[in-house]
């Protein structure tokens, strides 16, 4: 009896002594995968389809029927950036202030953060009160515009990333070459989503243009994207010789993690090249983005609580197992949503510089959230970080941690600032001035001239030019010279088809260079485009008689005078016609109309 005693507590203490050693050992740097039976779902097969991975398959049809039936893009704009770009930042605002541990690890970067970030909100776009105050020379900046864009272009990357590296560490893999290819291939899906749809570039050369940077053309898009095509090509090969390397070697493929990638990046690419709306193509896209972050967080934070208990932190009771915690959970992000949807309008445009001093504060107070959620997502939430994995798998894999020293972190911080700074020069020094600004337009038609907000632009150019050109005409018809006249003026017309003025001129250049036959069409175009203006008529049936088409003269005037029957130039007009064909007693009705009011005798 005494001997299986001693045998059992000698056998304790070498367990504990193993126990001790396994949690002294350090992270393993890099490892294969292990065998051990894992489920490879975050909760289960029709939950992670429904929040995670095939979410895209409900979305664009909800949305396009919407669109169609209901709401106008910018209607469904607003409510997306409301409800779903702002709101889905709470969630993460939660993890950052109710978990105490996180918030202890973190405490100065969420303390000092805030305040920081809003200052420099302020800045780039300052409320009358604050630029007076600072003595700002502007009111308005476009750099931080631009970080925005780049800065939540990564945030999505990183996101799907994150989301493939769990679906691996479920499985119980967590290979660094293999985590670096999900990464590549994340790059590649991102970066060839943003080249090659052009109402992308268009938001981002624009933006680019706008803080001064240079300004390129197509052949240098066609370049960049023939180099972005050819290294997501290569990424490709190199991601599809993995998987076959891993069959060959007896190892499964993890298809579901591939199924989220696959689905990511073909939503990536119909919302930015598919999608014949670039309001609504945006606002598919973070539908998506906000559906996964808002799911993976309640679920992460439930079993976040299941650990820690009390020790989760004030928020803890908002992750209860319970439908109507989830309740409140919603109603939270739905009123801080509410914030950015009752203080907006649909059509505004957030960074215009131009709105009162209230939303100008509100405003920043927006992009404060934004950006805090960028900085605060890149380390909360790291997979590579074993206390978070904790909380996603099943059993702990053998990690490979990166800390990141505090002078490292600082001097990213650094670098921001100081590209900050240059945009702010860059913009101040070059990007001001007309000249600027209608080089910048001009290039932005050119260089994707089939985006809607290109061809507005076009038009907009051609009419500034067409107006210019018709001045050019007109001048030269001031001064007598009709042939000098007809040039600019047939410039004006192709670039502005609808200006009636140039159109008017232009017959009445022709008909003064004795060519009626060449004033009827331009006559006839100004009469459809101002089909009331008597002066349009009555130089029309004047360019058909000299043209020997009196039938259609008569026709012409009659169409006036059914819209206009006391005009008295088109009652006199058409009854000298009638006068000059015989039929004096058909025109002496309209003579007698046109005495009457004061024309003729």
């Amino acid at each position: 009896m005494a001997d299986a005693i001693l045998k059992e507590t000698c056998s304790s203490i070498r367990r504990a002594r193993h126990e001790k050693s396994s949690r002294e050992r350090p992270p393993v740097s890099s490892t294969a995968a292990t065998t051990a039976p894992r489920r490879p779902w975050i909760v289960s097969p029709a939950w992670d389809l429904f929040y995670l991975v095939l979410t895209p398959l409900l979305i664009v049809p909800t949305v396009l029927v919407a669109a169609r039936q209901w709401l106008r893009p910018e209607d469904i704009y607003l409510a997306v950036i409301s409800f779903a770009s702002l709101g889905h930042h709470l969630p993460g605002f939660m993890r950052a202030y109710g978990d105490r541990e996180l918030f202890s690890r973190f405490r100065w970067r969420f303390l000092l953060a805030p305040p920081l970030i809003f200052a420099l909100a302020l800045i780039f776009t300052p409320p009358d009160s604050v630029a007076h105050a600072l003595n700002l020379p502007w009111r308005h900046l476009h750099g931080l515009e631009l970080i925005l864009l780049i800065w939540g272009t990564w945030h999505g990357l990183m996101q799907t990333y994150g989301f493939m590296r769990i679906y691996d560490l479920r499985r119980g893999e967590n290979d660094r070459y293999v985590a670096k290819l999900d990464h590549a291939l994340c790059l590649a899906i991102f970066a060839a989503g943003v080249v090659f749809s052009d109402t992308r570039m268009f938001g981002v050369a624009g933006a680019m243009w706008q803080c001064g940077l240079p300004i390129f053309g197509p052949d240098t898009l066609a370049l960049l994207r023939w180099i972005v095509g050819g290294l997501s090509g290569l990424v490709i090969a190199l991601y599809a010789t993995h998987l076959v390397n891993r069959r060959l070697r007896g190892l499964p493929v993890n298809w579901v993690k591939l199924l989220l990638a696959a689905s990511t990046g073909w939503f990536y690419w119909y919302c930015g090249r598919l999608s014949t709306n670039l309001l609504i193509g945006i606002a598919m896209f973070e539908i998506y983005h906000a559906v996964q972050y808002n799911a993976i967080v309640w679920i992460y934070n439930r079993r976040l609580l299941e650990k820690a208990g009390e020790r989760f932190g004030p928020l803890g009771f908002l992750f209860r197992d319970r439908t109507t915690m989830l309740g409140i959970y919603l109603a939270a992000i739905a009123a801080y949503s509410s914030i950015r949807f009752v203080t907006a309008h649909a059509g505004d445009r957030m960074f215009s510089g131009d709105l009162d001093d209230a939303r100008q504060w509100l405003i920043a107070a927006f992009v404060t959230s934004s950006i805090l959620h960028f900085y605060y997502d890149g380390f909360i939430w790291k997979v590579s970080d074993r206390r978070t994995q904790d909380n996603l798998v099943d059993a702990p894999v053998p990690a490979f941690d990166r800390f990141v020293p505090s002078f490292i972190h600082a001097g990213k911080w650094a670098t921001l600032l100081a590209v900050i700074a240059m945009l702010i020069g860059s913009e101040r020094m070059y990007a001001a001035g007309g000249a600027r600004q209608q080089a910048m337009l001009a290039a932005l038609a050119r260089l994707t001239p089939d985006v809607a907000e290109a061809k507005a632009i076009a038009v907009q150019l051609d009419g500034v030019q067409a107006d210019e050109r018709y001045a050019a005409g007109l001048a030269a018809l001031q001064r007598g010279d009709a042939a000098a006249a007809v040039g600019p003026l047939e410039v004006a017309v192709k670039l502005d088809p609808k200006h009636f003025r140039a159109w008017l001129q232009l017959g009445d250049a022709f008909l003064a260079l004795d060519q009626p036959a060449a004033a009827v069409e331009p006559y006839r175009r100004a009469v459809a485009l101002g089909p009331e203006v008597v002066d349009a008529r009555v130089a029309l049936a004047e360019a058909l008689l000299k043209s020997d088409q009196r039938a259609a003269a008569e026709q012409c005037l009659r169409e006036g005078l059914a819209r206009d029957s006391e005009s008295p130039e088109l009652n006199l007009t058409l009854a000298i016609l009638l006068e000059q064909t015989g039929r004096t007693a058909d025109a002496e009705p309209f003579r007698r109309r046109a005495v009457e009011s004061g024309l003729g005798r």
